[in-house]
């Protein structure tokens, strides 16, 4: 069963395109880690300030790749400082 993770983000008015390069790198980077079947970015078309990410994993146990990426450690120092309000996760299992 497909195990998707979803991510709201919004960045602080003043950093939409620091946040949107680094959202952008990291889907490139992540997209590449085993057992991950996706790593979707979004920008809301209404609200710049507002993203989206969309991770989708073989398996819940396929997480273990994406926090064992050495890039995973650059991605909350470079995003969490530059954010209107802390990222809401959300865990899902594909039907």
């Amino acid at each position: 069963m497909v195990y998707t993770i979803v991510v709201h983000l919004q960045a602080k008015p003043e950093h939409v395109a620091k946040i949107k390069a680094k959202l952008v790198e990291a889907a490139a980077v992540y997209r590449k880690d085993k057992e991950t079947i996706d790593w979707h970015v979004m920008q809301d078309p209404k609200d710049e300030t507002k993203f989206c990410i969309v991770e989708r994993y073989e398996h819940e146990s396929s997480q273990k790749y994406h926090l064992e990426n050495p890039y995973w450690k650059t991605f909350d120092p470079d995003v969490v400082p530059f954010l209107a309000e802390p990222m809401a996760l959300t865990r899902w299992e594909e039907m």
